[in-house]
């Protein structure tokens, strides 16, 4: 029996998830990657300055991530994760000190219990209107939900569907301790993921293909029979997912498939940014973990990315929906998170910063909103063998690792139980209808 010809387009934790679980369940994968390298918006690279390898973002997982991690374990990666013995989110404040989220866990606890449990009331609301409707006050809101929902969702509370929020404190807090626990990389983030999934997928006997940038689908009778290259090359599918960002899917749909539901809605959606700064000090500035939540300025987030080539010490910091900065220096970011983490570490502000190199994800994610939840669209889509993978996909998630990897596993599942575009070519042909 011929094998069903499968072609992933977009080499991130979806695509990459997808084409690992095709090459699993027997069918002949084709990887269409546009750039040199895989990964998506989560990869690292070498500093040009340093030579240091560097992610382009600090990434953090949860035991919550179940499909995520079982990604990790598939591929043979999982040993590359270090786990939290127990949950620790250690927050900083200029005034407050640094604490950590179990000083009022009674309160946020049943906070967290009321909302998750509002479910199909929370369509439409934003999480600033679902936190006021559970009675969570503006101190705790504050101090944790409001960096909690910002970290989850990369959008202000302000504007950040609830549904979704509501859906990782089901599966974070209500799961057992290990879903609660985080997990961070302890090699670069490229080094965690790719490779192993390149390896597992050629291993199969599928094919990686780096430098691939897909023009458009070739489209007969309401099936896409081949992917086209910009460089003028057919790559014939049985099935195809197209596992690229929202924008990136809309200028691949012909037309007429554009202007059709699902796709129409999704020309509204919009992005929102993520900022990431890499600072060298000449010193140790440790704080006793992995990560601190910074609170009274704009950084967020702070890690520790252990020793520098030169003796120093490197840490990085993520801030999301970081619109503020859009239009801001370099110099003036990397300033202000100085600032930020020295107004709440003060081994940081007699270090010597000798270099920062900053990094801008302009179209991080989805803005997820309210409106744009509503308009996600599913795996499957009005064409019998074109499915959707990526982490703006609706699963019920943010715009999240795992809501990437659960995109890409159910559209390979799809892919691999779509019927063979020839043979229903050649069916409609014999009853007369083709």
């Amino acid at each position: 029996m011929t094998a069903r010809r499968v072609v992933v387009v977009g080499g991130g934790f979806a695509g990459l998830a997808a084409a690992v679980r095709l090459g699993r369940g027997g069918a002949q994968v084709t990887l269409l990657e546009r750039r040199p390298f895989l990964g998506g918006r989560a990869y690292s690279f070498a500093d040009p300055a340093t030579g240091e390898v560097v992610d382009n973002g600090p990434h953090a997982l949860m035991g919550a991530y179940t499909e995520a991690l079982d990604f990790l374990r598939e591929i043979g990666a999982s040993a590359k994760l270090r786990v939290q013995p127990r949950l620790r989110v250690a927050l900083a404040h200029p005034e407050l000190g640094v604490g950590e989220v179990a000083g009022d866990r009674v309160r946020l606890l049943a906070g967290a219990l009321r909302l998750a449990a509002r479910d199909r009331a929370l369509a439409g609301r934003t999480v600033a209107q679902a936190l006021a409707d559970v009675g969570q006050s503006r101190a705790a809101c504050e101090r944790f939900w409001h960096p909690l929902a910002i970290a989850t969702l990369n959008e202000a509370p302000e504007m950040a569907a609830a549904a979704p929020f509501a859906a990782v404190l089901r599966r974070a807090f209500f799961a057992g301790a290990r879903a609660a626990r985080f997990a961070l990389a302890a090699v670069p983030l490229s080094e965690l993921y790719t490779a192993d999934a390149r390896h597992a997928i050629e291993a199969a006997g599928g094919s990686v293909v780096t430098g691939a940038a897909v023009a458009s689908l070739a489209l007969e009778a309401e099936h896409a029979r081949a992917v086209l290259l910009r460089d003028g090359r057919r790559v014939d599918a049985d099935a195809v997912i197209l596992a690229v960002p929202c924008a990136a899917l809309l200028r691949l749909l012909p037309p007429a498939l554009r202007a059709a539901p699902p796709f129409r809605a999704l020309a509204a959606v919009g992005t929102s940014p993520i900022v990431s700064v890499h600072l060298w000090l000449d010193r140790p500035v440790g704080w006793g973990s992995s990560f601190l939540g910074l609170l009274g300025g704009r950084a967020q987030w702070l890690f520790d990315c252990g020793p520098a080539r030169d003796g120093g010490r490197r840490v990085a910091s993520v801030t999301s929906g970081a619109r503020f900065w859009n239009d801001a220096s370099d110099e003036a970011i990397a300033a202000e998170v100085l600032a930020d983490a020295g107004a709440v570490l003060p081994a940081l502000r007699a270090a010597r910063c000798t270099r920062a190199l900053v990094v801008r994800e302009r179209h991080a994610t989805i803005s997820l909103t309210p409106a744009a939840d509503a308009v996600r669209p599913r795996v499957t889509t009005p064409l019998a063998n074109l499915f959707l993978a990526g982490d703006w996909v609706q699963t019920g998630l943010p715009a999240t690792i795992e809501g990437a990897v659960q995109a890409g596993r159910e559209a390979a599942a799809r892919a691999l139980g779509a019927p063979l575009v020839r043979a229903r070519a050649e069916a409609a042909r014999r009853a007369g209808v083709g």
